[in-house]
């Protein structure tokens, strides 16, 4: 998979250790959400069955950002993986929380233990 340069954001993506981290910046909401689905349609083209998501410069997630992420759990869940998040803003954390994504998600709290995939 090649690097994806970051657009006007939300994402860019990387492959570290053949993990995908896509990193998202800014809010992921109505009006990003596209771009990010965009960004990371490639990624459902390999059959990944870990991908892990940086945080450390996102602001705010909507429903409709969630509903991304769900895109992304549902893609690595199919091939018996999971999807990893880390270095995540408490006010994105509350988020997660509060929907119940803590569940269907990896938290961990910073990129060495995510790649590492030790329990956060």
């Amino acid at each position: 998979m090649q690097t994806i340069p970051p657009a006007s954001v939300p994402a860019s993506i990387v492959c570290v250790q053949g993990i995908p981290v896509v990193s998202i910046s800014g809010r992921l909401d109505t009006v990003s959400a596209p771009v990010f689905d965009a960004q990371t349609a490639a990624l459902f083209e390999e059959k990944y069955p870990r991908i892990l998501l940086d945080a450390s410069a996102m602001t705010y997630v909507s429903s409709v950002g969630l509903r991304s992420i769900l895109r992304i759990i549902k893609h690595t869940s199919q091939r018996g993986g999971r999807t990893g998040i880390f270095s995540v803003p408490p006010q994105i954390l509350e988020v997660i929380e509060i929907s119940g994504f803590q569940r269907l998600l990896d938290i961990y709290p910073d990129k060495e233990t995510a790649l590492n995939g030790s329990a956060g």
